[in-house]
């Protein structure tokens, strides 16, 4: 799968509500341990980024892009909460051109 319209649309997002884009990542892992740095090396990289910037939130599209498991969930939420951010979900929605709507 190609990412880049995935960031793209991220992008896109995160512009439309005035949010700087300090870095846009993705792991192309697919099913792995989001808890594991060495299997989510982006996330990791997301996640040390809201600790060293005054970067804030880890945008993504969907909760199931960081993990399909609640607890897996539930501790990256922690982590980034710990990081000084918190996680945005855009929604799949987004991804479709006739949803896109100027801020």
């Amino acid at each position: 799968m190609n990412p880049q319209p995935l960031l793209r649309a991220c992008d896109a997002y995160a512009g439309r509500r005035g949010w700087r884009v300090v870095d846009s990542l993705h792991d192309a892992t697919g099913q792995s341990d989001p808890t594991k740095a060495r299997e989510r090396p982006a996330l990791a990289r997301a996640i040390e980024t809201l600790t060293t910037t005054d970067a804030s939130v880890l945008l993504t599209i969907s909760p199931e892009m960081i993990s399909t498991l609640a607890t897996e969930y539930a501790q990256i939420t922690d982590r980034v909460a710990h990081a000084g951010g918190f996680i945005h979900t855009m929604g799949w929605p987004e991804m479709q051109p006739d949803n896109r709507r100027s801020a």
